[in-house]
């Protein structure tokens, strides 16, 4: 070969820069998603839904609305909190979208009502409802948890936040102190003083005014010095010396009607890792962030911050989730390592020449090192699919090194690499097809698919030019005369005995061209049970014939099922096992999840008491390696627990999660769900779903609700309608909530001398919450002051009914002017581009067809009594992702007709390719049959195996059509017979080894058992389709390639 030393050096320089490039790869356990979502979340305890949404949340959404980008708006507002989910047009630059919507909300902060948390604002990439969670730190210092928590918060969260790729960073543990002054309102009543008084009175003994300027003359110099008013002394804080009124002529101190105590404040939140009460660094990412490079980062930086900490801090790793996906990715790749040892072995064992398995090695090492340079440019990740692509190209990139490097020994020319180009594009055409996937299918798979295109891509290159330069500077001796004599000896016998049987085999041509057919299955399984038609429309003749005969009830019942498993061969039968698998495998650790609830009235700070329990009963077992408790309100209270690696795959997380069954049960204050193993747990009384669910959308709440009132009212009157209701969710765990609502007689209200605004202020008496009277400055930052009635919490309805009411005029009670019931409300006020959504939902009793036409009734009757601006949707069909979603299999059709196409323009044939197309479903037998026989998860691997064999069963396929073609060229006047054995014998060894070797390749994950799921079920898959692409090669190519005439002929 002319060059041949030029272009080995230059093969070896671009080794040596992609293994330069090696160590510059990112490696995740995850593939990276850009993610195009915003959450804004915000906080006002004790407030309704109601007013959180008229108050805070339509103000946040209207700021936010202006944005540049912004595709779509929703908001969902609840008891306490509420959210702003933002989802941004593609291309949008996230970072400066995130960094713009914080500014917002900085700015806006200060015009939201008192007791509003500043908002917080979260990135959420693709794939994923909950940020995951990537370190936890500890905290440890001098002085005070509160003091710890205002220093973290103030010097390391905001360099922490800045850092790409951090959805939130949270310091937890710690609350501040403040002074209770606890007072008795019967008391205070009698004294003659309000509330107000007590605020009044705090607030003068805390003021300081400036009164002005004066001077003083000493001697011959003047002195101006400011004279400002204070009601307390600079070091101290004498309560006693509090005014807060007079009676009968007496000064009243505030220690007279109160007590004042210093304590800490009652969380709104907890947050306890392994159930320790400590201050916390707790850091979440974005959904599929690096988490290996980023949690590097954190450390960096909190590296660089540890230089200026004071003496005796210290901030200390609590958990950090890059230690698993390091250790994962080095199980996988030392599990690559293997496949590769296990295939260069085997290359070393059929050519046994230490000089063939070195260039086989060559010419792997440069395949693998200069597609690192394309990895780099093209921004591709190291990670779970990406890896997975690397490996199954191993055994592709090894068959067409195998395949030249052969040639080259036989012929001594590189005609074969027209085959390797054919065999190599079916298989990159094949890959093709995961880029038509769905987003959410497509985001896994697609850096799989761009592996294996670079691959195979340099793969061609090699083979084409750096095998036969290898070969020409290190060439291998050829066979001894005596071994090729045997050689040929058995190749002739097994010809011989090929021969006869293809003879045997033409004769019943269709016999095993049914069985073939049969084997695979004829989709009968697939016919509805009936032609359903719509409304009052006449059936066509067709579909009446149908009804009558497959879709008659007998057949369906009795025969169908036999003709479905008889004709449906082992394509029903994967089908049927399919259905109980999980597509969408989740490849993370192995997790607990225990999620609480309580009825409403309840405070955090009981559920607070109940997870306690919980997290002592949890410490008792070893074999938990950490859990955590976030309680954040009655309804959102979760443990996330999580096992020792030597558990995980055990008995002992469902022995762990029917132990928590049985706490739950016994705890008669909370309802919970247990899950994450095996079958979930839940005791919480939910809506369930209806049958029917329309969707009112309109600009004003409150007529929207009005609307879907009379609504309801129509509808109760069908008879066939039985319970309907108004919410705003639309999930089957919707959990019914209660209110109580006043209904006032205005009349009554104004003969008592009253108005609203001065009802409202009675009702806030009578129910009083913690009331702000200041704040004190001291050492750790400002310490509050609430004012905080010793009763709080035991008014009842009887109480608020019957409590004397002051007004202008004369004392009334609550029960002479309205009355009080208790009345269901929606538990959440949901909004979708600044439109509400309410949805009434009913069960009809009755057929399908007569539910859906009266649904379709009252549709068209409410649209058209709606005001302007306001619409109603029929969303009965239910949301999400659906199970039985058959687009991706559809598009391995695509596949075919992308691998027909380019066999055609190779062959310049319309027959052939039917042929090569043609042996892709012998190899699907084999797959089917794997995963139902053995019970292997279906999942993307399995996909991804599917893809993989349309492209492998083609190779072998097109080396042996490629050959026979050449030999036909040649000797045009031969028989096709004696031609394809010929052709036969040249390529069956070469595809027993590319296959064989394929099969090892993928060893090392057959033998990780089916815990691995990805990796398990696309060797499993791959390896049975593999199999049954051998008989797809030795008994039906054949079969479908050469005429029986010719055969005859040759006979």
């Amino acid at each position: 070969m002319k060059n041949a030393f030029s272009i080995n050096i230059l093969f070896l320089l671009f080794t040596i820069i992609g293994l330069a490039l090696v160590s510059r790869l990112p490696v995740q356990l995850h593939p990276h998603v850009q993610g195009d979502v915003i959450n804004v979340n915000f906080s006002w305890p004790g407030m309704g839904a109601e007013v959180l949404e008229r108050e805070v949340t339509s103000p946040i959404e209207g700021s936010l609305s202006a944005l540049r980008g912004i595709r779509s708006i929703t908001s969902r507002s609840y008891k306490d909190r509420g959210e702003v989910t933002l989802t941004f047009k593609k291309g949008t630059d996230m970072d400066a979208a995130r960094f713009e919507v914080a500014s917002l909300m900085r700015s806006i902060h200060s015009r939201l009502p008192q007791g509003v948390q500043l908002p917080q604002v979260s990135y959420r990439g693709g794939g994923g409802d909950d940020d995951p969670l990537l370190m936890v730190y500890t905290i440890n210092g001098e002085g005070s948890s509160y003091a710890l928590q205002e220093y973290v918060s103030r010097y390391v969260v905001p360099r922490i936040s800045h850092l790409k790729e951090i959805s939130s960073v949270n310091v937890t543990g710690a609350t501040p102190m403040e002074w209770e002054l606890a007072y008795d309102k019967e008391r205070l009543r009698l004294a003659g003083l309000s509330v107000r008084d007590l605020q009044n009175g705090v607030g003068n003994y805390l003021s300081r005014k400036e009164l002005g300027m004066t001077s003083i003359q000493e001697g011959k110099e003047e002195e101006t010095i400011h004279l400002t008013f204070t009601g307390m002394a600079a070091d101290s804080l004498i309560w006693d010396d509090v005014v807060v009124g007079k009676s009968d002529k007496r000064i009243l101190h505030l220690a007279d009607v109160a007590t004042p105590k210093l304590k800490e404040t009652l969380p709104r939140s907890y947050f306890r890792v392994n159930g320790l009460n400590t201050v916390y660094l707790v850091i979440h990412s974005v959904q599929g962030a690096n988490q290996v490079t980023l949690a590097g980062n954190v450390q960096t930086a909190i590296q660089e911050l540890s230089h200026a900490f004071p003496p005796n801090f210290s901030m200390l790793v609590n958990y950090d989730a890059s230690e698993h996906i390091n250790t994962e990715v080095q199980k996988i790749t030392s599990r690559a390592l293997l496949a590769i040892i296990i295939l260069l072995l085997f290359v070393l064992f059929i050519s046994r020449r230490w000089r063939y398995l070195f260039i086989i090695a060559l010419s792997l090492v440069a395949n693998l090192s200069i597609a690192v340079i394309f990895y780099y440019f093209l921004g591709i990740e190291i990670h779970l699919y990406s890896l997975a692509g690397i490996t199954v190209s191993l055994g592709m990139i090894i068959d067409n090194t195998i395949v030249m490097a052969d040639h080259l020994r036989h012929s001594g020319n590189r005609s074969a690499f027209l085959a390797i180009l054919a065999a190599t594009l079916t298989t990159m055409g094949a890959m093709t097809v995961i880029f038509f996937l769905k987003e959410e299918q497509r985001l896994n798979l697609v850096d799989f698919a761009i592996v294996m295109l670079v691959n195979l891509s340099v793969s061609l290159a090699v083979a084409l030019f750096f095998v036969p330069a290898l070969m020409d500077q290190l060439p291998i001796k050829t066979v001894r005369k005596a071994r090729l004599i045997r050689r040929k000896r058995r190749v002739v016998k097994t010809t011989l005995l090929y021969g006869r049987f293809l003879s045997f085999a033409f004769r019943r041509r269709w016999a095993l061209i049914l069985i073939f057919v049969w084997g695979f299955g004829l989709p009968v399984f697939f016919l509805p049970d009936k032609i359903e038609t719509k409304g009052d429309e006449e059936p066509a003749w067709y579909v009446e014939l149908y009804n009558k005969s497959l879709g008659n009830q007998t057949y369906v019942n009795n025969v169908k099922p036999w003709v479905n498993k008889i004709l449906g061969g082992s394509w029903y039968y994967f089908s049927n096992y399919y259905s109980g698998s999980n597509f969408n495998w989740d490849d993370s650790r192995t997790r607990l999840w225990a999620r609480g609830s309580m009825p409403d009235g309840s405070t955090i700070h009981q559920m607070n008491e109940v997870f306690i329990g919980l997290e002592n009963y949890l410490a008792g077992f070893d074999e938990v390696e950490m859990f955590t408790s976030n309680i954040h309100s009655i309804d959102h209270a979760t443990i996330e627990i999580s096992f020792k690696e030597d558990h995980e795959r055990g008995t002992f997380p469902h022995q762990l999660k029917n132990e928590l069954i049985r706490q739950a049960i016994g705890i008669g204050s909370a309802d919970f769900s247990v899950y994450g193993v095996g079958q979930g747990f839940s005791n919480a009384s939910y809506d369930g779903m209806r049958n029917n669910r329309l969707q009112l959308r309109g600009y004003n709440y409150d007529l929207l609700l009005q609307q879907a009132d009379q609504f309801r009212d129509t509808l109760l009157q069908n008879p066939r309608i039985q319970e309907v209701i108004v919410q705003t969710g639309v999930s089957w765990r919707g959990k019914p909530r209660y209110e109580f609502v006043m209904g006032l007689n205005r009349d009554r209200l104004e003969e008592a001398g009253s108005s609203l605004r001065n009802l409202f202020a009675n009702l806030l008496y009578v129910t009083l919450n913690d009331q702000n009277a200041g704040y004190i400055p001291g050492k750790d930052g400002m310490t509050a002051i609430r004012l905080r009635e010793t009763n709080k919490g035991t008014t009842s309805v009887w109480d608020m009914e019957n409590s004397l009411l002051q007004s202008s005029e004369a004392n009334f009670r609550l029960k002479d002017v309205g009355w009080l019931t208790r009345e269901r409300t929606g538990s959440v006020i949901r909004k979708h581009n600044q439109q509400y959504e309410l949805n009434v939902e009913y069960d009809f009793i009755g057929p399908w067809e007569l539910n859906r036409r009266v649904r379709e009734r009252y549709l068209d009757q409410i649209q058209e009594e709606l005001p302007m601006g306001f619409s109603i949707h029929d969303v009965s069909g239910g949301g999400g992702w659906n199970r039985d979603e058959k687009s991706q299999y559809w598009l391995l059709l695509l596949v075919l007709a992308v691998i027909f196409v380019l066999c055609a323009i190779l062959f310049e044939s319309l027959l052939q390719p039917l042929a090569v197309v043609a042996s892709i479903p012998v190899a699907f037998i084999g797959l089917f049959l794997t995963f139902a026989i053995f019970k292997i998860n279906f999942d993307q691997g399995g996909y991804a195996a599917m893809i993989l064999l349309c492209g492998l069963t083609v190779n072998a396929v097109l080396y042996i059509i490629n050959d026979y073609n050449n030999l036909k060229k040649r000797r045009s006047n031969q028989s096709k017979l004696p031609l394809f054995l010929k052709a036969f014998n040249h390529k069956i060894i070469p595809i027993l080894l590319t296959t064989l070797s394929t099969i090892l390749g993928l060893l090392p994950f057959l033998m990780a058992g089916k815990e691995e799921g990805f990796w398990f079920s696309l060797a499993a898959g791959a390896t049975g389709g593999l199999m049954f692409s051998v008989l797809a090669v030795v008994v039906w190519l054949p079969l479908i390639l050469i005429k029986k005439r010719s055969v005859v002929k040759q006979g």
